[in-house]
């Protein structure tokens, strides 16, 4: 028989504590955990995080030496409003935001600068309630003037100007704009050696010169359109006489090459003596009133004249007599007609919010061209190479929003270093991209680009001999006008904005001019509503945000005196 051992009290309760203490620790060994669940002991849902210290609270308690699971992540928790807005949603993909205005129609007014965010070294300065313009250096150095213009105030208009208001050679950018009394002016486009310019031109409504295959900027009843006027070379017009008889258009106001059959209007005014040329000279009725052969011509007001040279000629001597009615087809795509003020230039750089590059070839070399959502530019190569890809220069840019509520004009200085290097074409996209603009294309640059603003040159041209800048002679301009006689304000520059404001801070940018920058919190919602022009309708609803690099925070210049 087995001898009993005799414990103590003490002992027994010792020996008790010891076995609770390992049936414990088994219990705890032996039960099964998921790689999920050692990852994330504290399990909380998204709709139990409700604030940010919350949040934080949870993330401090993850064990520093347990897996975080790559497979199966946790659902991120929704955040909640705080007192920090949420950016504002861009209607185009591409970075920087757009500046879209924010309009509503029976809201109470926003002044046009408070839809912009500038740089604090910018240097602006606002022209008129609808025009603000902004110098800025960046490191280079290059130096850029821009203007942006508030299509919807009834006090803008855009005029395409020639010397003497028809095609009279080469005049400087200042003089046009001098003698049309315009605000401000930019030269226009690229020119030939007899003063022409190269592409498709119209002034006050009047056809000027025909379209080519290159970049034209147009502006009429339903705002600015950029884009092309024909897809060849020339654009598909024609003349009909009065038998039935067609013949096609080649050119207008310009060089009329051999067989071609050109046509000529009063902004023409003088048609030089050549005895090879047969001239029909026609009324604004298309009547036929004089048919010559030798001595030249001057054109009257509301005159046009057919030029035929070789086999065209004879096709005007043997279908065309005095007194028949011809019929004259001038085909444009878009029409023409729809616009009043054409100016060409090229290439498109921005289309759709996006950054386009051209054709590095010249037409018929383009079919191999693997952009084919890209309509090539005649130009030549020798010259795409010199003008594109990584080339700086002087630039000369023009474009407009989404909406076509604004219009941006750049003109950056360049081939001066020390003072400013020029800008890629890139870089002029990206600057149009920061204020908002969707499509833009250039003008004329290098040392033509010239920006003329409120009586004197805002830009430095390139040409002169290094110690003074000489205005190169152009031969039409883009002027902006604003009528301080009209009183409307404009319809379409409203905003509603609701929720809490607050400030922060205030930079003074330029003599005569303070910006205030301020904030909006989340729930300010803005909204646009409302018929921006004829046929134009546009719409925004976003969330306003507080970021100094997101156009569209609420920022505001206050003129002051000067001493």
């Amino acid at each position: 028989m087995p001898k009993k051992i005799k414990f103590s009290r003490l002992a027994t309760l010792v020996l008790l504590t010891l076995l609770v203490s390992l049936l414990s620790g088994c219990v705890g060994d032996t039960t099964p955990v998921s790689p999920a669940e050692s990852s994330n002991p504290i399990v909380q849902t998204p709709n139990q995080i409700t604030t940010p210290d919350l949040t934080a609270t949870a993330v401090n308690l993850i064990p520093t030496n347990s897996p975080v699971p790559t497979a199966t992540p946790e659902p991120t928790p929704t955040p909640q409003p705080t007192a920090t807005p949420t950016p504002i949603p861009t209607p185009t993909p591409v970075p920087p935001p757009t500046a879209t205005p924010l309009i509503k129609l029976d809201a109470p007014k926003v002044p046009f600068i408070q839809r912009f965010t500038f740089r604090k070294t910018d240097m602006v300065k606002q022209l008129r309630p609808g025009v603000i313009q902004v110098q800025r250096l960046d490191p280079g150095p290059i130096r850029v003037n821009f203007l942006l213009f508030d299509l919807t105030a009834p006090q803008f208009s855009l005029r395409v100007a020639l010397q003497d208001n028809y095609l009279n050679g080469v005049s400087k950018t200042s003089t046009l704009a001098k003698e049309n009394k315009a605000l401000a002016a930019v030269n226009g486009d690229l020119f030939s050696g007899t003063g022409l310019p190269q592409g498709m031109t119209m002034t006050d409504g009047k056809l000027a010169l025909a379209p080519k295959r290159r970049a034209t900027f147009a502006y009429g009843k339903d705002g600015p359109f950029i884009g092309y006027f024909t897809q060849g070379f020339t654009w598909p017009s024609s003349v009909m006489a009065t038998n039935g008889e067609y013949h096609s258009l080649e050119v207008l106001n310009s060089t009329c090459k051999d067989n071609w059959l050109c046509i000529y209007n009063d902004l023409a005014r003088d048609l030089p003596a050549n005895n090879n040329d047969v001239k029909v000279i026609f009324n604004a009725n298309n009547a036929v009133t004089a048919i010559k052969q030798e001595g030249a011509i001057k054109i009257a007001p509301g005159n046009q004249v057919l030029v035929g040279k070789g086999t065209s000629g004879k096709w005007l001597l043997n279908n065309v007599k005095v007194g028949d009615t011809l019929g004259i087809n001038l085909v444009t795509d878009p029409d023409y007609r729809n616009f009043d003020q054409i100016v060409s230039g090229g290439p498109v750089f921005l289309k759709d919010g996006k950054f386009i590059q051209d054709c590095m070839c010249f037409l018929e070399d383009c079919s191999a061209s693997i952009q084919k959502e890209v309509v090539c530019e005649e130009f030549t190569t020798d010259w795409k190479e010199s003008h594109y890809l990584t080339v700086r220069m002087p630039r000369n840019g023009i474009g407009f929003n989404q909406d076509k509520t604004l219009l941006i004009s750049a003109v950056t200085d360049g081939y001066q270093p020390g003072y400013s290097i020029g800008m890629t074409q890139k870089e002029l996209a990206a600057l149009f991209l920061e204020f908002g603009a969707t499509n833009a294309m250039e003008l004329d640059g290098g040392g033509s680009a010239t920006m003329w603003v409120d009586g004197k040159l805002a830009s430095r041209p390139s040409d002169g001999n290094g110690s003074f800048s000489v205005e190169r002679m152009v031969p039409n301009a883009v002027l902006f006008n604003w009528d301080d006689s009209i009183t409307t304000p404009s319809p379409y520059s409203d905003q509603v904005v609701t929720g809490s404001t607050g400030t922060a801070g205030t930079t003074t940018t330029t003599p005569g001019a303070t910006i205030s920058n301020g904030t909006v919190s989340p729930s300010s919602v803005a909204k646009l509503t409302g018929t921006v022009r004829p046929s134009l309708v546009a719409k925004l609803t976003g969330t306003a945000s507080p970021s100094a690099t997101t156009p569209g925070i609420i920022r505001q210049i206050t003129p002051t005196k000067k001493p």
